[in-house]
């Protein structure tokens, strides 16, 4: 499947804003949308962190890094827990 354009991605996000802020998102597409956009850009900063954590060093800040990128995904998947971290507190 090709990448959509930025401004495909942009057009289809204001539609998604629109549905939501007009109560007329009956199927949730927009909610699910703007989810998944968000989810997409920490995905994204995982994967920058990843990289350059691989490529670059194993130094113990950029494990924090990478870790803190882990667990902001993490937490997005859990609802409702008492305790929803994916690692342990340094």
């Amino acid at each position: 499947m090709k990448k959509p354009s930025r401004e495909e991605m942009e057009q289809a996000v204001q539609l998604a804003e629109a549905l939501r802020e007009k109560g007329k998102d009956q199927y949730k597409l927009g909610y699910v949308l703007l989810y998944l956009q968000e989810r997409n850009k920490i995905l994204e900063d995982l994967r920058k962190k990843a990289e350059y954590y691989v490529r670059f060093g194993m130094g113990e800040q950029e494990l924090r890094n990478l870790r803190l990128a882990l667990e902001k995904i993490h937490d997005m998947d859990v609802e409702e827990a008492d305790d929803s971290s994916f690692f342990a507190r340094e």
